[in-house]
């Protein structure tokens, strides 16, 4: 723990692409970094690697919603992956050093001006809320699909048929218990985009031992899209379907927004 703990306090991240990250977000993608900005945007240690289509659909959104937005030049990890690599026992002293890198990011996000903080990873989102609840000193945290449904504009639409599997969310509850995070706002999501039809897979289903089975109950509902709005779904679920031959097509919530758009 020691280790992962240095790490995150020296590079911001557990990862040792800590570093690349910053370089990815403002001289790959040209984004804005540490700027007065309305909404500070917290990326995830890993999103940007390997959620990067989902992460970019994101990106796409910011700009046609005209967001004033900022990154973080050094974002520091919740502690996610860190949580991972130790015993049961540990993770109350673990969990002191989590709330104080959190409290470093929501810290900058007010020396910045920004009246939200905004969530993109799934396990960010839960522990940011175990600690600090829905606001840091009148600034808001919020979830990313609840960021978009402020921001967007317009009328969306898609005519296609899609099953979107929520999630269990059963390690990010047992990592964070009590924490309160509004779900419900990515079904709003979905209603918004007109002509788009959607069937529920079970969220008692997990990824983690029941991805098969996730995919099973989307080809047996005869649609060929699979949508999530958890980051860590996606990531398991795509690797399963690609391994399947692409059957369904696993998209996240960002992509299918910006395609009911174009």
């Amino acid at each position: 723990m020691e280790e992962s703990v240095k790490r995150i306090a020296s590079q911001g991240s557990i990862l040792e692409a800590g570093k690349q990250r910053h370089y990815l977000l403002k001289y790959g993608l040209g984004l804005n970094m540490d700027k007065q900005a309305t909404y500070t945007i917290i990326a995830g240690c890993n999103n940007p690697f390997a959620l990067f289509e989902p992460f970019k659909a994101f990106l796409e959104l910011l700009k046609l919603f005209d967001v004033d937005y900022t990154f973080l030049k050094k974002e520091f990890c919740c502690g996610n992956l860190a949580y991972r690599e130790i015993p049961r026992e540990e993770r109350p002293k673990l969990e002191e050093y989590s709330k104080q890198f959190i409290e470093n990011n929501l810290k900058q996000a007010r020396k910045l001006g920004s009246r939200a903080v905004v969530t993109f990873c799934n396990v960010c989102c839960f522990l940011y809320n175990r600690f600090f609840g829905s606001e840091y000193e009148g600034m808001r945290i919020l979830y990313y699909p609840e960021f978009l449904l402020e921001t967007m504009k317009g009328k969306p639409r898609l005519d296609k048929s899609v099953a979107y599997y929520e999630g269990c969310y059963r390690y990010q509850r047992d990592l964070a218990p009590g924490a309160k995070i509004n779900l419900k706002s990515n079904h709003e999501l979905l209603r918004r985009i007109q002509d788009l039809k959607v069937s529920q897979v079970p969220s008692n289903l997990c990824c983690m031992d029941s991805a098969q089975k996730i995919i099973d109950e989307v080809n047996n509902l005869r649609v060929n899209t699979l949508v999530t709005s958890c980051t860590g779904c996606f990531a398991v679920l795509d690797v399963i379907s690609k391994l399947a031959g692409g059957k369904p097509e696993v998209k996240y919530i960002t992509e299918i927004l910006l395609e009911a758009y174009k």
